[in-house]
């Protein structure tokens, strides 16, 4: 297996290092990097290089996009129609005809498209997952899901399309459904016009509901899904992968083993090149997610 990084920023070091892991375990056979930015190759050693695309796809089964959001369609684009299979960071794309083409195209070609929805693989959120099909919960009557962190000004990034998408695959993942309908508000403070804190009421079909709250702005870093029900409450630290359940006064502590999701999300989609099939991380969902981020925008417009 062959397989190429594209994108070596603080994310894409990060991926990159995984897969130096995976070829140092004989799991891959070889590993590309490419960036147009030569200073971030040099720290790679010993690992092939590259600065345009076309060299990499050339020589690889598989290619993981960690790009600016704006370049992810393009890239994945000419890696699908030169028989590359792709595992794309979130959002799948900023437009969802675009993430719908590249579906198709994938299909057409008999290709592995897949998105990098990273917290479906986190061991906790798979706990809270099996609680609720269960119905531990009893009757689920909301989610709050906070997702902060400080980020410096980004020149034309909206808040919604950097961080909603890791709450929506959340809800999806857990419930199997969708939000139907929005309502939020959200507020730039510094030179962007587009948003940068939103609070934002995911409406679904039934009398669930869910509160998303997104921050740019607070120097405290959260992950943090909360379920609340008729039976029990949970409040889950998606990265810290740890969780507390509330019946009533009393309080204990889920028994999680925490998980190295990026490795995990990996040896997924290398099995997936291996048999052929797109599983558990479909471009469907990546797609539909997209479409839903675009709803969302749309209700604060």
């Amino acid at each position: 297996m062959r397989i190429g990084v594209i994108g070596l920023g603080r994310w894409g070091t990060k991926v990159a290092k995984e897969y130096i892991s995976l070829l140092e375990e004989g799991i891959i056979d070889s590993i590309i990097l490419c960036d147009t930015d030569n200073s971030r190759l040099k720290q790679f050693t010993n690992i092939t290089t590259y600065n345009k695309l076309k060299d990499v796809i050339e020589k690889v089964d598989g290619i993981h996009i960690c790009t600016s959001n704006d370049t992810h369609y393009e890239i994945a684009k000419e890696a699908l129609n030169s028989g590359v299979n792709v595992l794309v960071e979130k959002p799948m794309t900023t437009n969802s005809n675009q993430a719908y083409e590249l579906v198709e195209t994938s299909i057409e070609k008999n290709l592995i498209l897949q998105v990098g929805h990273i917290f479906r693989f986190a061991n906790v959120i798979r706990k809270i997952k099996e609680l609720y099909e269960n119905k531990y919960f009893g009757d689920v009557y909301y989610f709050n899901l906070v997702w902060t962190h400080n980020m410096p000004y980004i020149e034309g990034v909206d808040i919604l399309w950097d961080l909603l998408p890791h709450p929506l695959d959340i809800l999806n993942f857990i419930t199997k459904k969708w939000p139907t309908k929005f309502v939020g508000v959200g507020k730039a403070f510094r030179r962007n016009k587009l948003n940068e804190v939103v609070s934002l009421q995911a409406l679904f079909d039934d009398s669930l509901f869910a509160t998303i709250h997104l921050s740019w702005l607070n120097p405290i870093r959260r992950r943090i899904l909360e379920i609340v029900g008729s039976d029990h409450v949970a409040l889950a630290d998606c990265v810290e992968q740890n969780a507390k359940i509330y019946e009533g006064s009393e309080e204990k502590s889920l028994e999680i083993e925490p998980n190295n999701t990026i490795r995990d999300e990996i040896l997924n989609f290398i099995k997936a090149i291996e048999k052929g099939t797109n599983n558990f991380n479909s471009c469907i969902v990546g797609a539909r997610s997209v479409e839903i981020i675009e709803k969302a925008i749309a209700s604060m417009e």
